[in-house]
């Protein structure tokens, strides 16, 4: 069963005529700086472009490996997640920021999760 059937938000996901409409916008990674994001790139592949070393595997939002605290802002999905999220978590390899967002990185990998 999907996560955000069992009370927790669902996830927003974008169609990409929705995505070209999105602004440009300031992702701030607490301690490590402040990057540009433009359109059709994910998250995850703007702090790679930028040099910031960030843990991924899959880019396809399935392994959890870039899973962050997303501290201050909004973000959407280019395709539901795989990976089980709790509040305050995204998937930089799957979302794009929805204005200027602040993220968290993990000091340690999380741990494999299951769908409930």
């Amino acid at each position: 069963m999907l996560s955000w059937l069992m009370g927790k938000k669902k996830p927003r996901v974008l169609a990409s005529h929705d995505l070209a409409q999105l602004s440009p916008a300031t992702i701030e990674v607490e301690g490590r700086g402040h990057y540009q994001w433009q359109h059709h790139r994910s998250i995850l592949e703007v702090l790679d472009l930028a040099g910031l070393p960030v843990r991924s595997s899959c880019r396809s939002g399935n392994c959890g490996a870039c899973l962050v605290y997303l501290l201050e802002g909004e973000v959407a999905y280019t395709k539901e997640p795989g990976f089980p999220l709790e509040a305050g978590e995204c998937l930089m390899c799957s979302c794009v920021p929805v204005g200027n967002i602040r993220l968290g990185l993990l000091s340690s990998p999380v741990p494999p999760r299951r769908r409930k």
